[in-house]
């Protein structure tokens, strides 16, 4: 029976070292190696030209880096959003998105990642492409990294690279909080693309355990919840895993999560017409917010084709707006749109690619 051989990118710098010791190479290749894949980011062992003839040969045999398919990329006139859409080895597909903005001082440009974590996403919110799609199975650690690779390779060529990750993607990422932890090890060390783990953010629907979890390992990452609303029964309606960790359960996690880390928490909310944007809607939102050090970003809806929940007019959203910032204290910010000229919401791409339309 002939072996499989190891998807190499999937290792960590330790894992990779014990690798090359069992095959019978110098311990020292180990880091080399690493260097090689997630540094200079190559993908070829033919170009890794400090390893020896004989141990390429060796590790061709034994091991292989996989790469993505780029089945479609789009790019928008309006603000230069990227949208890629990978194909993996097992003709599962997910979407990365590029997003390009100023810095405070409007002058430098910074490039962020949003990187996705599942094929499908399992919590299947109902205002979500992805969730239409349904799930079918947690990314590993190479299909993670490699997300950020692809488009750091294509950075690099115009002297650009990227400056922060989020994982906002396709979907829940504590859900797959094991894989997820292993590629923010290796993406993070020195001897690799070496990106903080503080220009990194998670973003969740509100998974507990996870949250939980985060704190035992002691992550230092920056937290962004998808909240959509402070209402119980309404939050229900539109994330099921409500139903599993009620607000009251994700306040008390937070709690502890910014008493142990001292960051301000990030709460996402899509602005959804006749569903979460009366006054009582914002009171609520208030009076949740105001038990952190918060910021809350106010996302106009980006209409999903099959889904009943439609966009605010720009009077209701400056209504909203106002109010929770004037009346209520709040820290909000009305985030810009990216990329409303290409599909540009979590999940448009790959279900349009689904159905066949161009």
């Amino acid at each position: 029976m002939k072996l499989e051989r190891i998807n190499i990118l999937d290792l960590t710098k330790q894992e990779l070292t014990d690798l090359v010791i069992s095959l019978g190479m110098k311990k020292f290749y180990g880091k080399e190696i690493f260097i090689w894949l997630h540094k200079k980011i190559v993908r070829n062992f033919d170009d890794m030209t400090n390893i020896s003839l004989k141990d390429r040969e060796l590790l061709k045999e034994k091991t292989y880096i996989p790469f993505f398919n780029l089945l479609k990329h789009q790019t928008s006139k309006i603000d230069k959003t990227e949208k890629f859409l990978f194909e993996l080895e097992d003709g599962g597909t997910i979407e990365t998105v590029l997003l390009r903005h100023r810095d405070s001082n409007n002058k430098e440009l910074r490039n962020t990642l949003c990187v996705s974590s599942q094929v499908g996403c399992p919590v299947k919110c109902s205002f979500c492409a992805t969730g239409q799609d349904g799930y079918m199975r947690n990314l590993t650690v190479s299909e993670i990294i490699n997300q950020v690779y692809t488009v750091e390779r294509r950075l690099v060529k115009k002297g650009e690279e990227i400056n922060n990750i989020v994982f906002m993607g396709m979907g829940e990422p504590l859900l797959n909080l094991s894989n997820l932890t292993k590629a923010l090890s290796i993406l993070s060390d020195e001897n690799g693309i070496n990106i903080s783990k503080r220009k990194i953010t998670i973003s969740t629907s509100g998974v507990v355990s996870g949250i939980e979890k985060i704190l035992l390992e002691k992550l230092p990452i920056e937290l962004a919840i998808s909240l959509h609303s402070a209402i119980n029964e309404k939050r229900d309606k539109i994330i099921p895993i409500n139903k599993n960790f009620p607000l009251e359960d994700l306040a008390a996690v937070l709690i502890e999560y910014q008493k142990q880390t001292k960051r301000r928490l990030t709460f996402e909310y899509i602005l959804i017409d006749n569903f979460n944007i009366s006054e009582n809607d914002a009171n609520a939102l208030a009076d949740f917010v105001h038990q952190f050090d918060h910021v809350v970003n106010l996302i106009p809806y980006n209409e999903v084709p099959n889904v009943e929940h439609k966009r605010p007019s720009e009077k209701k959203i400056e209504k909203f707006f106002n109010y929770l910032k004037n009346n209520r204290r709040v820290n909000a910010t009305l985030r810009k749109e990216k990329g409303s000229d290409i599909d540009g919401a979590c999940g448009q791409l790959r279900q349009k690619t689904k159905k066949g339309d161009n």
